[in-house]
């Protein structure tokens, strides 16, 4: 491993977020691992095309000027299942998502995910109250064929939808593939919702069926689903079924009709799939167009109603790509996901089963200190897992770290994403976790099930830079005219059509969203609405955060990202949060508000340090106008910073009604501050 710089001489604390990392970042990844999957991938396009692309950057360059030809390469590698074969790669439409690809296929998202069937364990089940479950491939096969054959008997068809409010259990997984083979349609919101919010996604939907589990721990709380029911279901007519997972014994005792009539529990309902004789009949996989929707995944809803966003059989490709490829998994490898339907990434591990790579579902939060996290890593020989920014700061702050003896032995990779990725979280990782892994930034989105970003072993990683974009995706940062721009700070914009986008959003009748929310601010390319900057040094991506939350104060272009940067490893400090606060001239300032370690004091010489660590770190017009002191800062379920949501509170001194938030509790601190008042 290399311990230099990226080769910049400008010195630390001039500017921004990212003059720090260009300055600082490290060649932390810097080696030869032989016959991965990506080079044997390389080798046939290479054979096939005639080509000598010798490295990652020459194929992803291979595969954005020839798109069409990689992802039929793709679909070859993997070998998709499909009853009829395809005519034409991709037929292009009106617009940079109006596109049938792979026209004439037919075929089955649940039977290509199904395709290995023997006595291998394909998924372990654990929990908050220590139940560990082994499910082969072929027990989960069965399963899918009961839960297939109850609801064909209980007449689901193809196009309805099933809804799922469940925590991260097996049963989920059952009923999604069941639902695609038949050709129908999932969704559903995360568990964490309460009624309100989770009705804001579950009815929109116009479901036929509704799966849910009694309750669930979470950070040992216990949360109870059944008490949300009568509100999300009240006056929802299409409902024909509301299917509850009993998680304890207890629960069988209730009358759950007193609930809603419609009321069934789960071996109640699939017993009604059974043929006279008690067999279950064959499991069907209905051949549909590559295009065909398998999913609806809702936006978190933060900034208004909740986007629901349609995602056809056809995001296999990217997923294998990702997982296969930029993950080099391979058949027995382990991945942990600990993440419920509602999330985006419950889509992703799914695609796992595939590959024969083995699938760790937790059901519950592992991201804490009692648990023993990498304690569990190291039990279940975890590869690959994926941790969100926020988690690994709250790791590092509470020195969750390895006991001796805990190895990771198998623990390949792993990724930090869902937002900005600090040098500190990657120091802290490669040196009080495991030295010797490959340690990445991951980039994605609740708009495209796959990924932006891509990861190559045979390539160097820079620490807090997203080594490289995916294959297939032509990632490019546009500056205010929508020129192509490296090593200066602009819009994030992908500029060749990809099947991990959405073929449409839901209940837009006119077919006009996307196009509205995606593709007007830049025609012809999608724009994520991300602010993003290139290292010209390294090729590296940087996501600062997204593009309409910049702070301005002074003519003064940065993100809130810079200030966390920058206060970071104040050992007083908990947790903060930055934002900014416009007066009626349209003039900004910004606050920044702290939540102090226990024990640390929180006072004017405080303040001062404070302000005069971001001035040290970065310049002085990056000094926040107040500091203030609060008890707990807002998360989205996402584990995300709320920023914008306390900016309208600041501003207004209401609190709109919210539902993607951890933590309402907190909000009312921050309404009717006296020193903010009157700017």
């Amino acid at each position: 491993m290399n311990g230099h710089t990226n080769g910049h001489s400008e010195p630390r604390g001039k500017r921004g977020l990212v003059d720090i990392i260009a300055a600082n970042t490290k060649c932390t990844w810097n080696r030869r691992v032989e016959n991965t999957e990506m080079d044997r991938f390389r080798g046939i396009i290479n054979k096939k095309y005639e080509t000598k692309l010798d490295n990652y950057w020459q194929l992803h360059e291979w595969s954005i000027k020839n798109y069409q030809l990689f992802w039929e390469e793709i679909w070859h590698f993997f070998g998709i299942i499909a009853s009829k074969p395809y005519k034409e790669i991709a037929k292009n439409g009106k617009g940079f998502v109006d596109i049938d690809w792979f026209s004439g296929a037919r075929l089955n998202y649940a039977e290509n995910i199904l395709r290995f069937r023997n006595s291998e364990v394909a998924m372990i089940c654990i929990d908050e109250e220590d139940n560990e479950e082994f499910i082969t491939y072929s027990d989960m096969y069965e399963e899918v064929e009961r839960y297939a054959a109850a609801f064909r008997k209980n007449g689901l068809q193809m196009g309805d939808r099933v809804a799922c409010y469940m925590s991260n259990r097996k049963e989920a997984v059952y009923a999604f593939l069941a639902a695609t083979s038949i050709g129908a349609i999932w969704g559903g919101p995360l568990p964490f919702y309460g009624d309100k919010a989770a009705s804001k996604i579950i009815r929109p939907m116009l479901p036929k069926f509704l799966f849910t589990v009694d309750r669930f721990l979470d950070l040992k709380v216990e949360k109870t689903l059944l008490n949300n029911i009568p509100v999300i279901v009240k006056d929802l007519d299409c409902l024909e079924k509301i299917i509850i997972c009993p998680s304890k014994q207890e629960t069988l005792s209730m009358d759950i009709k007193k609930i809603d009539p419609r009321c069934v529990f789960l071996d109640d309902f699939l017993k009604t799939g059974r043929n006279p004789d008690g067999t279950v009949p064959t499991l069907t996989f209905e051949q549909l167009p590559f295009n065909y929707p398998i999913c609806i995944n809702f936006t978190s809803g933060t900034t208004g109603q909740p986007k629901g966003l349609i995602h056809g059989c056809g995001t296999l490709l990217p997923l294998f790509r990702d997982f296969g490829l930029h993950c080099n998994l391979k058949q027995g490898d382990v991945v942990l996901t600990p993440y419920p339907v509602g999330w985006n990434l419950w889509n992703l591990f799914i695609s796992c089963f595939a590959l024969g790579v083995k699938v760790l579902l937790m059901n519950g939060c592992p991201f804490y200190p009692e648990i023993g996290f990498w304690d569990m890593m190291d039990k279940y020989k975890v590869a690959y897992a994926f941790l969100a920014t926020t988690v690994v700061d709250r790791m590092e702050k509470s020195d969750v770290v390895p006991r001796p003896g805990c190895k990771l032995e198998h623990l390949k990779m792993l990724t930090v994403g869902a937002s900005p990725v600090k040098l500190q979280n990657f120091d802290f990782l490669l040196n009080r976790v495991k030295k010797d892994m490959f340690l990445n930034c991951l980039y994605g989105a609740t708009e495209v099930i796959g990924v932006f970003s891509g990861f190559d072993y045979n390539l160097p990683v820079f620490s807090a830079e997203i080594q490289a974009p995916a294959l297939g995706v032509d990632l490019k940062c546009f500056d205010s005219e929508g020129n192509s721009v490296v090593g200066q700070k602009g819009e994030m914009v992908i500029c060749t059509p990809n099947p991990a986008f959405p073929v449409a959003v839901w209940n837009d009748a006119k077919g006009r969203r996307l196009e509205e929310l995606y593709l007007q601010k830049f025609p012809g390319v999608w724009c994520q609405n991300d602010e993003c900057w290139i290292d010209p040094n390294t090729k590296g991506l940087v996501v600062i955060g997204r593009s309409d939350d910049v702070l301005n104060p002074n003519g003064e272009r940065f993100g809130a990202s810079d200030i966390y940067y920058a206060i970071h490893t104040m050992s007083e400090l908990q947790d903060y949060i930055c934002i900014g606060q416009t007066n009626v001239e349209g003039d900004e300032r910004v606050i920044l508000f702290v939540r102090m370690k226990e024990g640390c004091t929180f006072d004017e010489e405080f303040v001062k340090k404070v302000k005069h660590q971001v001035e040290t770190q970065l310049t002085e017009e990056h000094v926040p106008s107040v500091v203030l002191e609060v008890q707990d800062i807002p998360y989205n379920l996402n584990g995300k910073k709320m920023e914008r949501l306390l900016k309208a509170i600041v501003a207004t001194n209401e609190i709109p009604e919210t539902s993607n938030i951890k933590n309402p509790e907190c909000l009312e601190a921050y309404c009717n501050i006296p020193e903010l008042q009157g700017y």
